[in-house]
C-alpha cells in the first residue's frame, strides 16, 4: 500500500499535483516496459487511421512513430491488473476519502528525438459531461526529466475551475509556457508517481533527447460517482476492436 502523509496531502491540496518517490522496483518496471512493447504490437498496424493510436507529427527515418495509445486495458492483461494496484489507487482514494474506480486509461510513449510537446491544458475541458472529481495517477516506466519532456504543472491552477482559453481552441490555455514562474517541472525517477487534479493546468516540452519517457496514466473517480468507464470508453474500445479485425495482416 502507498499511503500519503499529511504533508503530501497538504501539498496536493495547495498545488493540485504531487510527485511520489518510486514505489515500483526495477524488476516490476522491466515487466511493465515489456507490457508497453506488447501493447504496441497488439494495437494493430501503425498507420494514421488506427483509432487506438495517436501518431507523432514528425516521422523518424521515414517511419511513423506512436505518441500515445488509448484505451489499453483491453489489449494487455497486465495493464488491466495494474489499474487495481493499491500503490496507484490508495493515494487517489485518500484524497477523495473513499474507494475509486477507473475513468480513463492510456500510455504515453514520448519517444526519443521526435516526442512532441503537449500544449498547456486542463484535462477536465475534455470531460465536461462527467464528474469533476477526477485524479490522474501517472506511473513512470522510465526516468522523467526536463531533457526528455517531463510533465510541467501550474501550481494552484486547480483552484480556478475551467480557465480561459483565448486561443480559440477548445482546450489549450494561452500562457507563456517557458516561464518557470508559471509552470514547474515534475521530474521523477522510473517507478515514481505523479498525481494531479483534472483541473490542474499542465503541459510538456518536446523530447529531443535520446531517451524515451514512457508513462502510464490512469484516471480515477470516487466510487460514489459511479462507474462511467463503460459509457465513456466503451464505444471507443469497441470501435478499436472492430477496426483491428479488418486490418490484421
Amino acid at each position: 500500500m502507498n499511503t500519503l502523509t499529511d504533508a503530501q496531502l497538504a501539498f496536493y491540496d495547495e498545488n493540485g499535483f504531487l510527485i511520489v518517490d518510486p514505489v515500483f522496483d526495477e524488476d516490476e518496471l522491466v515487466a511493465l516496459r515489456e507490457a508497453a512493447d506488447e501493447l504496441l504490437k497488439k494495437s494493430g498496424p501503425i498507420i494514421r487511421g488506427n483509432p487506438r493510436l495517436e501518431i507523432e507529427p514528425e516521422m523518424q527515418d521515414g517511419e511513423l512513430i506512436v505518441r500515445k495509445i488509448e484505451p489499453i486495458i483491453d489489449v494487455v492483461p497486465a495493464l488491466y491488473t495494474l489499474t487495481h494496484d493499491e500503490r496507484l489507487t490508495t493515494p487517489a482514494a485518500q484524497i477523495f476519502g473513499e474507494p475509486v474506480v477507473l475513468f480513463e486509461d492510456k500510455l504515453n510513449y514520448k519517444p526519443p528525438h521526435v516526442g512532441s510537446a503537449y500544449p498547456l491544458h486542463q484535462d477536465y475541458s475534455y470531460w465536461l459531461k462527467y464528474t469533476n472529481r477526477l485524479i490522474t495517477v501517472v506511473l513512470h516506466f522510465d526516468d522523467a526529466t526536463p531533457e526528455n519532456g517531463c510533465l510541467r504543472f501550474v501550481p494552484g491552477s486547480h483552484k480556478q475551475g475551467i480557465m480561459e482559453r483565448p486561443t480559440g481552441d477548445a482546450h489549450v490555455i494561452a500562457w507563456e509556457l517557458e516561464d518557470s514562474s508559471v509552470a514547474v517541472d515534475a521530474s521523477g525517477e522510473a517507478g515514481s508517481l505523479v498525481l494531479f487534479s483534472c483541473y490542474t493546468a499542465h503541459h510538456s516540452f518536446p523530447n529531443r533527447s535520446d531517451k524515451g519517457r514512457r508513462a502510464i496514466l490512469y484516471t480515477y473517480n470516487p466510487a460514489s460517482d459511479g462507474d462511467t468507464y463503460p459509457i465513456y470508453k466503451g464505444k471507443h474500445t469497441k470501435r478499436c476492436q472492430e477496426w483491428l479485425k479488418t486490418h490484421q495482416g
